[in-house]
């Protein structure tokens, strides 16, 4: 096999570079470019080229970068995390349909498990070309990985019903540009050495909801066999009424009516991106309750992911669900004082953000069932598990199914790893799964998160051999680290750690009392 291969795809010949054990192709484009006319429509597949795409050495990225945004103290902790998830050095443009994909091997009969991955950043950020994401390693353990771009912000999640028929489906162009990259995953993965019938799609925080979300679009049906929602379940989309209250009043921040979709398609990028940032540091009206995401638009997604109860349309699809023990950590680096909490400062915090008669019963709670624990740890661990109880809910719904044989299994985990990093101050945060999963943890980005030490290593081995055999089987259960699919009668949890275990109900009482306070269908 030549160091530098060429893949014929239904696009036309495309040529990849072969770097740390697999051959990798960048910015392999999926859909024709998004501008002008293209600008909140559908997407189209990418008309076929005539010679050799060779691998892009320039990345290309959904416009999303806020030039006026602050950026973080060197050196700081808050400098560390957000030099992890960088795009510096890609180009932003609206011609941005593409995977970057990676592959152990090419051609031969072998068709290997594929994991296609939805990149994080919530609605707004992130692409699947970014280093952080690099599937290398973990193709190199016997899979392909599929890493897709697509459109995010205001480009990929504005509303505009009051333009006519032809932009109904404005408020989900983005996730309908996933559904495209699955589909020319379909039709294309074997030319890669991939099997388009075990296709798992996984993705972590915005991931784990653009995840959510293809599971209940009748246009994703049966082109992924398994899922994995990591840290970002979603069970409701936009109410389509707030969606468009909150397209108009974007509208009007540009001078346009609710109608006028086709005079907004014509206004410069640029422009357009400013009135975007400026859009999401502004008070919002009353009636608006977020920017831009997903909407339950009645024709794209007809239902929601899991609201009370299964979708019908993902219910026989296998799931691993779960998330870190401290999310919170990550986001609260700019304000030191949580992490140096009194009993005071803990109730104050917890009282403002769940209620006095709520935060007090928490403290109790937790107290008795983590004596050794700070006020600080207290505070990220209650602040997590309140989180978390939406995936513990549709895994619940997910085993209920399953036993009454009406829908496939689900696995619940948490990441309960500490990261040694700054003094061990950012205990399990949001994100520290990425690198554990990728099987990069000891990579030269990933360190300042990580640490890159042999116990990161031997946690990242456990993650990614479970997502790998999930993919190939459809069962995260491995020949060292048994793992039993999740059923109320046992609530099995697997704890990743240096030494992962399942273990039963793990954390019942915390649990139950966030059942009893958040009304979690469990």
């Amino acid at each position: 096999m030549p160091s530098e291969p060429v893949v014929d795809t239904t696009g036309g010949k495309v040529r990849g570079v072969r770097r740390d054990g697999a051959y990798v192709f960048t910015c392999l484009p999926y859909g024709e470019t998004t501008a002008g006319a293209g600008r909140f429509m559908p997407p189209k597949p990418v008309a076929p080229w005539a010679g050799v795409r060779s691998d892009s050495t320039q990345r290309v990225i959904a416009p999303q970068v806020d030039p006026t945004a602050p950026a973080a103290a060197p050196g700081s902790p808050s400098a560390a995390v957000s030099g992890i998830g960088s795009e510096a050095g890609s180009l932003e443009s609206e011609d941005c349909l593409n995977v970057t994909i990676f592959t152990p091997a090419l051609g031969g009969a072998a068709k290997r498990p594929v994991l296609f991955w939805c990149h994080g950043g919530g609605f707004f950020a992130g692409s699947g070309s970014a280093p952080m994401y690099d599937g290398a390693k973990l193709a190199a353990m016997g899979v392909v990985v599929v890493n897709v771009t697509h459109r995010l912000n205001v480009l990929g999640y504005l509303h505009l019903p009051e333009s006519g028929p032809e932009f109904a489906a404005s408020g989900n162009v983005g996730m309908q540009d996933i559904a495209l990259a699955l589909k020319w995953t379909r039709d294309n993965i074997e030319r890669f050495g991939g099997d388009p019938k075990r296709v798992l799609v996984f993705g972590q925080s915005g991931g784990g909801a653009k995840v959510s979300v293809l599971s209940a679009m009748p246009s994703a049906r049966g082109l992924f066999s398994r899922m994995a929602i990591q840290s970002g379940a979603a069970r409701r989309l936009r109410d389509p009424v707030d969606a468009a209250e909150t397209g108009a009043a974007f509208m009007a921040t540009l001078g346009l009516k609710p109608g006028d979709a086709r005079q907004l398609q014509q206004i410069p990028l640029a422009k357009l991106m400013a009135a975007n940032f400026a859009f999401g540091r502004s008070k919002l009206p009353p009636a608006v309750s977020s920017t831009f995401s997903p909407v339950l638009d009645g024709q794209v997604v007809p239902m929601h992911p899991y609201d009370g109860g299964v979708n019908p349309l993902n219910a026989d699809i296998p799931l691993v669900i779960g998330g870190v023990r401290t999310e919170q950590t990550a986001f609260s680096l700019r304000d030191e004082t949580l992490f140096k909490l009194d009993e005071a400062g803990l109730k104050t915090r917890l009282a403002a953000s769940l209620g006095e008669r709520t935060a007090d019963a928490a403290i109790t709670l937790y107290k008795r069932e983590r004596p050794q624990a700070s006020p600080s740890d207290l505070y990220f661990e209650i602040s997590a598990d309140r989180g978390r109880s939406s995936a513990i809910a549709i895994a619940a719904m997910k085993a209920q199914r399953h036993a009454a044989k009406q829908g496939a299994p689900a696995w619940l985990y948490e990441l309960t790893w500490n990261t040694p990093v700054f003094g061990g101050m950012l205990r399990s945060p949001h994100s520290i799964d990425l690198p554990l999963i990728f099987n990069i943890a000891d990579g030269e980005r990933w360190k300042p998160y990580t640490g890159g030490g042999a116990d990161a290593v031997r946690v990242a081995k456990a993650m990614s051999e479970a997502w790998v055999a999930f993919a190939e089987t459809g069962d995260p259960s491995t020949r060292s680290l048994p793992w039993g699919r999740y059923m109320t009668a046992r609530r099995d949890t697997m704890l990743f750690d240096v030494n992962s275990a399942a273990k039963p109900d793990p954390f019942r009482a915390t649990r139950v009392f966030w059942e009893e306070q958040l009304g979690a269908m469990l």
